[in-house]
């Protein structure tokens, strides 16, 4: 088996990280960095392109790229409302219901668009480490609700990983904290992402760590203080100009990436210009933005999204049955835990040290990372125990919500719950998975549903039949149900919105073909680059020696080179430029050796 990598698929950028011997280290990639922006930006043309150089085209081409497309990740059109702002691409529904992205008239789910992120993580790791990479362990913000696990396994799936754990970022991060640490201790980990915000308690006894409660929100993150920001620069605008340039995408992410800029500054500066040039123009001419942002405006405007998270913090204490001076220690990690503010009220809240000893953009890959040693033998000293992040149970008569499994479980766990027939002489029990806190079935998550069919004929209530509700590590239910006679039926629950496993297998094989095309594509390019090379390498061979070539080598090196340029002509046929490289070699070669020796460099 080859290294298991841990990946933080992030909403704004992800990091992968692996365990070299006992110590976890991140992963550089082809560009050099060790974080990939979550994007994706295909071109006219139809050409892909994953991370920085995706990034890169935002500004003249919002619609053809992808960015946080983590929060659709298993939610349905209609449940996606709230996130459309935030994207100047097109969100449509799919055939089944999901929300889904479409690129010039083609729909991809957030599933395969996570995939592409993923497959670029994995050729990163696979040239970093110098071996091909099949399996991993990938991260999800606790709060995610088995649908959005499943999607994210479903990902994995088809950029060609074996995803052998889904776990919580939160719990990740606990990991990293715990990893090599010899000393009891309570912790609370407050993550606050690029997208979604998470509060875990753990409680550490040496080598183990227990997830006590967990609380979160998955539509609350640095992309909603970053759209705070660019309405605030939109009406500073329209105040000045007269001129409203909210629905311009082209426009709206111009002042979205000086936002992003803003917030980040104004972590170690009290003010910060924004100066856009040439925002729009009108029968006037051009019209500029040009304005100073203060921290204090910043933190006024970002005040309800800050409370929210304390909000969260506050929930979840009530809920793990402590209080503030519990905690001994508060690890931040997420992008937005850098902000001043946010680390003054996590501070006040809990009263107790904010520990900074891991880089918040990188602990939750760390964590994943050391998972992954656990599972491969090379960790021994580390067991987290973590819990459900929801309830789970059926729905019964009267369309209640019957829970199983309540929320903050540790698993994995399993329940078993009798339920019987409503009508006499009913022959079929439709069992209703479902996720949730309310009381009112319609109200929680549906997860998916199964018939047990085949009941003898009784008056109701008078069967008996045992379901059994299990989840396993990575928070993916499974659910089975039998009567007194042994009848059985028994499935693995799915999302009703998700992937088929056909739809899955398809994507993945698309996935492969693309990456095959990649690597071929690069193959070539190497090729066009040895080609050239070797030409210029004997046009200069041959200015410098031409008043001692005889006339005959000298017109086998044009011929030689003319056969070179021919082929860098046909760019696209990888054997004639493979047969010319090493033609080309042979020729060197061979005019090497009748000038004696002379170098051809």
């Amino acid at each position: 088996m080859g290294k298991v990598i841990g990946i933080d698929l992030g909403t704004t950028n992800s990091v992968v990280a692996y365990m070299d011997r006992r110590e976890p280290r991140v992963i550089i990639n082809e560009e050099g960095g060790r974080v990939t922006p979550s994007v994706v930006g295909f071109s006219k043309t139809g050409e892909r392109f994953v991370g920085e150089i995706a990034k890169r085209q935002m500004l003249i081409n919002p619609d053809a790229t992808i960015h946080s497309v983590k929060r659709f990740m298993g939610k349905r059109y209609r449940e996606a409302a709230r996130d459309i702002p935030l994207v100047n691409y097109e969100v449509a529904e799919n055939r089944n219901g999901d929300a889904a992205v479409k690129v010039s008239g083609r729909l991809y789910s957030p599933q395969e668009l996570s995939a592409m992120i993923l497959q670029k993580l994995k050729s990163s790791a696979e040239d970093f480490l110098g071996e091909p990479v099949t399996e991993a362990i990938i991260t999800v913000p606790a709060h995610f609700n088995d649908r959005q696990r499943q999607a994210t396994k479903d990902a994995g799936t088809i950029a060609g990983l074996n995803v052998l754990r889904i776990i919580n970022e939160p719990t990740a991060a606990a990991l990293a904290y715990v990893h090599d640490r010899r000393k009891n201790a309570t912790i609370a980990v407050y993550d606050f992402g690029g997208g979604t915000f998470d509060i875990s308690i753990v409680h550490i006894d040496r080598e183990v760590g227990e997830v006590r409660s967990t609380r979160g929100n998955n539509a609350l993150g640095g992309a909603d203080l970053d759209r705070l920001l660019v309405d605030w620069l939109a009406e500073q605008f329209k105040e000045e100009h007269s001129i409203d340039v909210s629905a311009d995408k082209i426009v709206r992410q111009r002042l979205r990436d000086a936002a992003e800029r803003a917030k980040i500054e104004l972590s170690t500066a009290m003010e910060t210009e924004i100066h856009l040039p040439f925002l729009v123009a009108d029968a006037s001419g051009p019209r500029h933005l040009q304005v100073r942002l203060s921290r204090a405006m910043f933190e006024t405007l970002a005040a309800p999204l800050f409370q929210q998270t304390i909000t969260e913090c506050r929930q979840v204490m009530e809920e793990s049955k402590l209080s503030p001076a519990d905690i001994d220690e508060v690890v931040m990690v997420g992008g937005s835990s850098r902000i001043p503010r946010v680390k003054e009220l996590v501070k006040e809240f809990f009263n107790r040290p904010l520990n900074h000893a891991f880089n918040p953009d990188e602990v939750v890959a760390i964590g994943a990372a050391i998972q992954a040693g656990v599972l491969e033998g090379e960790v021994k000293s580390v067991t987290l125990l973590d819990v459900t992040n929801l309830s789970l149970g059926i729905e019964v008569e009267g369309r209640r919500f019957a829970k199983l499994i309540p929320k903050n479980t540790t698993i994995p766990a399993q329940k078993v719950q009798l339920v019987s027939t409503v009508v006499d002489n009913q022959r079929a029990v439709k069992i209703h998975v479902l996720q949730g806190e309310s009381a009112l079935a319609t109200e929680n998550v549906s997860l998916g549903e199964f018939e047990l069919v085949g009941l003898d004929p009784a008056a109701r209530g008078v069967p008996r039949i045992e379901v059994k509700f299990a989840i396993d590590a990575s928070g993916i239910v499974n659910v089975s149900a039998r009567d007194g006679r042994g009848l059985q039926n028994q499935v693995t629950i799915r999302a009703p919105t998700g992937l088929s496993k056909l739809e899955i297998e398809e994507a993945r094989s698309e996935a492969q073909a693309h990456e095959d095309r990649r690597e071929a594509a690069a193959e070539t390019k190497d090729l066009r680059f040895a080609v050239e090379k070797q030409i210029v390498a004997l046009e200069t061979f041959l200015r410098e020696h031409k008043a001692v070539l005889h006339r005959q080598d000298s017109s086998e090196a044009e011929q030689a080179l003319k056969r070179g340029r021919m082929a860098l002509a046909k760019s696209t046929d990888k054997t004639n430029l493979e047969d010319t490289s090493n033609y080309l070699k042979r020729f060197a070669a061979h005019l090497l050796d009748k000038m004696g020796g002379v170098q051809l460099s």
